[in-house]
């Protein structure tokens, strides 16, 4: 008997299909990835499969259960990590464990050598006290994990497990769940935006404006690709199957000239939170029309300087120069010229699209009849039009990812800081966000931007490399690569790098 059974699943929400006789079985004992662009159904079907929702046709079964049927029996054996960080971020790490073993009225003596074991193999011991809400995101995301794994169930669903988490700590992620499936013949069900995930499943669905386009092996989906290109990535399978063709790569058309004019300087700068070091003697240059990308693992430090070069924090030591002058004494131009993407979602959730447009346009002083015209722009070119009159809460994670990039824009900025800006985003919506990075590059706006996705950072004219807040490499993707071992590919030299 297959542990999930799904047979012409069908759900709407007004006049919305969000899934449309979606119909596929997974064996026990494996890992599936369910894949597929932003509001392709992937969040629906999940919820579905937890029995937390009703199918308006259809039926589904998990672990042999009715979903409709027997909704609390699914929902007591398995294990459902959402995409928005589900815990109390007021309480510590053991405090959040026992709470979801209570939950699962599991023992205190099995809680204690449940929680050893998951504890050990997530690296999280030493951190048993700490609050959850001052965990880095590879660490949430382990801690969410303990919390589900805690009552051993037979069906493990995370949805976008590791948005958000760096390199390592995404591997780290993948082979603890192999782990589990491999000792206790669990079974996992994960939702992911980094398509090279793909290779860490067994199976994967491909999902599509809510029907199910196919079903294969990483392997399966990429030769279904072999015929736009050879030797296919599994991305380029992703986009052959959703757009039908394999798109050429971005190229910049006006790459950063080498006497381009210094729009920041980063000089020896310092940055203590107590007796805590987050940024150490860092230095670089940034030109303008040039893509400049911080990476580093979580907790390197790359936020902390961000929010420096912004004027939103001060230093402790060195100094900041904007154009040729000290930061601390042109903050406001500073302001009036940068466009900032947060890492989280910063926008109002209580004001449409519109409405976001329209308070930060004026924020940002832009006058009232050019700012209709701005926003017309921002609502076409980042695809919006058809949610202008929609809640921001209510929209999925990439089309808010989208809204945060139309509204730092709208004031036509010179500089442009984007805080993983695309974390959370599909290949396709990726893809889209670059073309328009690409293309302020080119007209001259100095891009500086923080990235978990090493194919991003390819793109990107320099980059230099945190850790624990020291600067340990700086250069091209060339240079870094060299720098890595002579890594054959930046995500390999990011490692050897970083560990």
């Amino acid at each position: 008997m297959p542990i999930i059974d799904c047979q012409d699943l069908t759900k709407r929400f007004g006049s919305l299909t969000a899934l449309q006789d979606v119909t596929f079985q997974a064996d026990a004992g494996q890992i599936i990835g369910l894949l597929g662009p932003d509001g392709a159904g992937k969040t629906t079907l999940m919820r579905h499969l937890c029995g937390l929702w009703r199918p308006d046709a259809g039926k589904v079964t998990v672990l042999g259960l009715d979903s409709v049927r027997d909704a609390a029996k699914i929902q007591s054996r398995v294990g459902y990590v959402p995409q928005k960080f589900g815990l109390y971020e007021n309480l510590t790490v053991m405090e959040n464990i026992k709470l979801y073993a209570e939950l699962h009225g599991i023992s205190a003596a099995d809680l204690k050598e449940r929680a050893e074991k998951l504890l050990q193999i997530t690296l999280l011991a030493p951190f048993t006290g700490r609050m959850a809400g001052q965990l880095s995101g590879g660490m949430k995301q382990k801690l969410a994990l303990i919390c589900a794994l805690v009552s051993r169930p037979k069906l493990m669903l995370l949805d976008e497990p590791t948005v958000g988490v760096d390199v390592l700590a995404r591997r780290e992620l993948w082979q603890i769940l192999r782990q589990f499936v491999r000792e206790e013949g669990m079974t996992v069900l994960a939702s992911t935006a980094y398509l090279d995930e793909a290779d860490y499943c067994d199976s994967t669905l491909i999902l599509f404006e809510g029907r199910l386009l196919t079903q294969g092996t990483p392997d399966e989906i990429r030769r279904q690709a072999e015929r736009f290109v050879p030797r296919p990535t599994f991305e380029e399978a992703f986009q052959a199957l959703i757009c039908g063709t394999v798109p050429e790569p971005l190229r910049r058309q006006n790459p950063v000239k080498p006497d381009a004019p210094v729009r920041l300087e980063v000089r020896h700068l310092v940055k203590r939170f107590g007796d805590f070091t987050a940024v150490n003697d860092l230095t670089f240059q940034i030109h303008a029309g040039e893509i400049f990308g911080l990476l580093g693992a979580n907790g390197a430090g790359k936020t902390t300087t961000f929010r420096m070069l912004c004027a939103l924090d001060q230093a402790n030591g060195g100094e900041i120069l904007l154009d040729g002058e000290p930061l601390a004494e042109n903050v406001e131009k500073m302001r009036s010229q940068t466009g900032y993407v947060a890492q989280k979602f910063s926008l109002y959730g209580e004001l449409t699209v519109r409405q976001n447009m329209e308070f930060f346009g004026g924020a940002y002083g832009v006058p009232r009849r050019l700012l209709r015209e701005r926003i017309d722009w921002a609502l076409k070119a980042f695809q919006l039009e058809p949610f202008v009159k929609m809640l921001a809460a209510r929209l999925a994670m990439g089309y808010k990812r989208r809204l945060a990039m139309a509204c730092a824009l709208l004031h036509d900025p010179s500089i442009v800081f984007l805080d993983e800006a695309t974390s959370g985003t599909d290949p396709i919506s990726r893809r889209e966000f670059w073309k328009r990075i690409l293309d302020l590059a080119d007209s001259g706006v100095a891009v500086i931007i923080t990235t978990h996705f090493m194919d991003e950072a390819q793109y990107c004219d320099r980059l230099v490399i945190m850790r624990d807040g020291l600067s340990i490499a700086v250069g091209t993707v060339d240079e870094i690569r060299h720098q890595g071992a002579d890594a054959a590919t930046l995500e390999d030299a990011f490692v050897n790098l970083v560990t």
